[in-house]
């Protein structure tokens, strides 16, 4: 990694250089720790659908199939003004898909060392992490797929990974605009079905290539393996500074196995071998631990339906069989973390049809739907993190009559995210929003099955950034207890319970978006230092409280106490200090 990305990070962040590498990060029960003991929030984006097609890589121009490093390095250039926007937006981390067919397009006949092709992809995703790193953004690995195959309309697998026999051929692929119902095929594609229950038990098929019982999973765990060894080894072996952990598998799906034993059995076993090959070669590497994908989508029942209706209607339907026993949370204490998804499916299926789904419901429904969530993580001693969400911009014209109505402007996509994000906050989550594409078109939307979510649109043109930049501590002197941010009145609450550490809070604050240029602090204590080129402040709470509260707000004489939640109001007579800033 080159020098000038540290140089930049530094002048960027404003922390320490100990502090500007995941190398040190710690895993506290179900918190991240920084090296000075700071509880530390990740807010971020994935970067995404382009990589679901060659070169697998989220920078490449549309119109090409394979890319030099020269090139990369000059379209890395021509969009570093992305990549800053991020920062600029107060992420702070990365989801970046790889693609397992990349690092292994043919059977690798030495599982101990990755082929060619692999360690020339990742050295092509790696000249990507360098830059984003330059900006102060952390990244997660994730070995991403979706119903395995871009034959069959998905993307991750290697071709030779496809389970085909006299039963099972290989199809022609689908259309490109063959439209966003490709995930019914975990259900009704029986050709989807035969190659991941052949993936999940290890026990592939695929007579073009001559391969018959090959241990196909353990090629995949493998090369997980490989690939974190091969960011173990740069820096004299110290590793890449901004990578925080491993996503082995996007989005596992029983596919007829049963949902109970798929999670209690085959996953348990998957995510075990993943994190002993892990160790192997990186034991400072989070492992990024996924339920079954439909937890969030069908009732939790083993009635042998799989296509269910309805969905979800409430929390107590949602159930993971992922373990719960104390041997599971000591095998997960140091390095686990529970990484799940949410698109809420009534909201989905109804925009399917262009109808509008009541966001009032959402508003009532989601605070004990995202708290089961929580709970989910928490019972298993990992660290939560919601890894996708968000909502389709294809939602510009349903209409929602939900309040705040200026700020929503009427559009269910607006009031969707600021749920969405509401929740968020008030369940302390770290998150990563779905997602952030380059190359959105008119035509092909994110270019992948017509999907419409990245935050960028045509011609790179940001969507309702407003909604996702908000206030947030990226590093906490005591525990985050409360967060809580209001778009209209754009007061944001951070309260921090417990001891106080030397270092201070840093808190991103979008004061260009949000409080044009100018905007006030009240707090439990008077030390403050603001850093307008990076729109971070730096607090420092009273090391004499066991409650510490700082209040954001526009500037005005005095805070409107009515928007508070309750646990800010009761700490008002200890929040003596104010202070105004600007650029």
């Amino acid at each position: 990694m080159y020098m000038p990305s540290l140089y930049r990070r530094r002048l960027w962040l404003h922390i320490s250089m100990e502090d500007a590498s995941t190398r040190d990060f710690v895993k506290d029960g179900i918190w991240f720790r920084d090296t000075q003991g700071r509880f530390v929030l990740f807010r971020g984006v994935n970067f995404a659908s382009r990589s679901k097609l060659p070169p697998y890589l989220p920078v490449s121009p549309l119109h090409r199939k394979s890319i030099t490093s020269q090139e990369l390095k000059a379209e890395l250039r021509s969009i570093e003004p992305e990549i800053k926007r991020l920062a600029e937006l107060g992420f702070n981390i990365i989801r970046l898909l790889v693609i397992w067919k990349a690092i292994e397009p043919r059977p690798n006949p030495n599982l101990d060392q990755l082929l060619p092709e692999g360690e020339s992809y990742l050295n092509l995703v790696k000249e990507i992490i360098d830059v984003l790193y330059s900006y102060g953004l952390f990244v997660i690995i994730d070995f991403h797929q979706d119903i395995a195959h871009e034959v069959y309309g998905g993307d991750g697998f290697p071709d030779w990974a496809l389970a085909i026999d006299e039963f099972h051929p290989k199809p022609l692929p689908p259309s490109p605009d063959r439209g966003r119902d490709w995930a019914v095929g975990y259900y009704l594609n029986y050709l989807v079905r035969n190659t991941l229950q052949s993936f999940w038990k290890n026990s592939l098929r695929n007579k073009d290539v001559g391969l018959e019982g090959f241990p196909v999973r353990t090629h995949l765990e493998k090369t997980v393996g490989q690939t974190v060894k091969f960011f173990k080894d740069l820096n004299n072996g110290r590793g890449h500074p901004a990578i925080l952990g491993f996503s082995p598998f996007n989005e596992p799906h029983p596919v007829g196995l049963g949902k109970q034993f798929f999670e209690e059995s085959i996953l348990k076993e998957f995510y075990s071998n993943i994190l002993i090959e892990i160790n192997k070669f990186d034991h400072k590497a989070f492992i990024f631990i996924e339920p079954r994908l439909d937890w969030t989508v069908y009732p939790a029942t083993e009635s042998g339906i799989e296509l269910q209706f309805p969905f979800i209607q409430n929390a107590e339907q949602i159930h993971t069989w992922l373990s719960i026993d104390p041997k599971f949370k000591e095998q997960y204490k140091l390095q686990g973390v529970f990484s799940f998804h949410y698109y809420d499916p009534w909201t989905l299926s109804y925009a399917r049809f262009n109808y509008a789904d009541n966001m009032h419901n959402k508003q009532n429904e989601w605070p004990k739907i995202f708290t089961k969530l929580r709970g989910a993580a928490i019972s298993r001693g990992l660290v939560p993190f919601l890894t996708e969400f968000g909502g389709s911009h294809d939602w510009e014209g349903l209409y929602t009559d939900l309040e705040p109505r200026d700020v929503y402007q009427t559009k269910q996509i607006r009031a969707y995210m600021d749920l969405q994000y509401q929740q968020i906050e008030a369940n302390l989550l770290n998150s990563t929003y779905w997602n952030y594409d380059l190359y959105n078109t008119v035509d092909h939307n994110d270019n992948w099955n017509l999907e419409n979510f990245s935050l960028l649109g045509p011609d790179r043109k940001p969507r309702h950034i407003d909604i996702a930049a908000r206030p947030y501590p990226q590093h906490s002197s005591a525990q985050p207890h409360l967060l809580f941010f209001d778009l209209k009145s754009k007061y944001c609450v951070i309260v921090l319970k417990g001891s106080v550490v030397e270092a201070p809070t840093l808190i991103y604050i979008p004061y260009k978006i949000h409080y044009n240029r100018t905007f006030k602090v009240w707090s439990t204590s008077n030390h403050f230092e603001w850093h307008s080129e990076n729109q971070m402040m730096k607090w420092w709470p009273d090391r004499n409280e066991m409650l510490n509260q700082i209040v954001i707000t526009p500037i005005s004489d005095k805070i409107d106490t009515s928007i508070l939640p309750q646990i800010s109001k009761n700490l008002m007579n200890k929040t003596k200090f104010s202070q105004e800033f600007g650029s």
